[in-house]
């Protein structure tokens, strides 16, 4: 009888997977595609340095499966493991995109090219990519990420006087107690100017709230003086 606000506030496993479960894998991969999973992220960079996420196969390739309901976990999918695989880029994207009301937004790496007269030559337009979720759904989505770190498993990101929004994960690795640490966030959580993923591979006991949160705190704290 947990409730999806108190399973993301606490990272509650379980919860997710009968989530899953209960919608499909089919479903989850469609949302996953919406939020820009399964294509290239369109950055100014060499493709060579990009990578897609989504499920990979064996060999290390993309697997799009035709059958997902028959092919694919929807339990193990809904809380990140099964064979997700993803790059910081699109989890950073899928925070901006909740900070965003629901808007995915358009990565880009120059916002722009100055001369050495001080006159700015090119600038970067915003540009979105698609409408991922309605407002009111990724406002309740910016409320219980709130609470993850005001009391749940990322208070190690809490900035005083900042209200942030974000979430812990842990991925395992299939080593004994290595774990993959990741946390997303995004602050101000009201007015929200800095979105963020952070990853730090190969930790011993390390969980994303324990590990990771408190670097997104430092970097957040940094872009925001």
């Amino acid at each position: 009888n947990v409730s999806l606000f108190t399973g993301l506030q606490h990272s509650i496993n379980s919860v997710f997977c009968n989530v899953g479960k209960a919608i499909g894998a089919g479903m989850i991969i469609d949302y996953m595609k919406r939020y820009g999973f399964y294509k290239l992220p369109p950055l100014e960079t060499p493709e060579s340095e990009r990578a897609a996420s989504g499920l990979y196969d064996r060999r290390g390739r993309l697997f799009d499966p035709k059958h997902p309901e028959t092919q694919v976990d929807p339990g193990r999918l809904a809380f990140g493991q099964e064979r997700l695989q993803v790059t910081p880029m699109q989890m950073a994207m899928v925070a901006a995109t909740v900070a965003n009301g629901g808007l995915e937004m358009k990565p880009y790496l120059v916002q722009r090219v100055v001369a050495p007269s001080g006159k700015t030559i090119v600038t970067t337009k915003p540009h979105t990519l698609s409408r991922v979720m309605r407002p009111e759904i990724a406002s309740e989505i910016n409320s219980m990420m709130q609470a993850v770190v005001t009391g749940g498993t990322g208070t190690a990101a809490a900035i005083s006087g900042v209200p942030v929004a974000g979430k812990t994960g842990t991925a395992e690795t299939g080593v004994g107690n290595i774990y993959t640490a990741w946390f997303i966030a995004f602050a101000p959580a009201d007015h929200p100017q800095v979105a963020i993923a952070v990853v730090v591979e190969n930790q011993a006991g390390g969980f994303g709230g324990k590990v990771s949160a408190p670097i997104a705190k430092d970097v957040m704290e940094a872009l925001l003086r």
